[in-house]
């Protein structure tokens, strides 16, 4: 009973502590040079695990650290910063 109880307690301590991911959509991105731009630009920040863009899709997805959270106003001045819009912001 006691194993039963430490590893629930240890899958929702697991779960509680995952990092959030983000999907943005960005308008004028099209290229592997805007690419490598906004991903510098969000791996600057201490909040952001990982950073993938798909230039097809004009999608970026975050992935934030463990118990880190970031605004969209934030998301949308980075980006607007380094020249791009965004359409939308989506969180998992």
């Amino acid at each position: 009973m006691k194993k039963i109880i430490l590893l629930i307690s240890l899958m929702s301590i697991a779960n509680g502590h995952a990092g959030e991911k983000i999907s943005v959509t960005v308008k004028g991105m099209v290229c592997s040079f805007c690419s490598q731009g906004i991903t510098k630009k969000f791996k600057e920040q201490p909040m952001i695990k990982d950073v993938n863009v798909d230039l097809d899709t004009h999608l970026v997805s975050l992935e934030l650290n463990d118990n880190q959270k970031i605004n969209d106003k934030l998301i949308e001045t980075i980006l607007k910063d380094t020249g791009y819009g965004v359409e939308a912001i989506t969180r998992k």
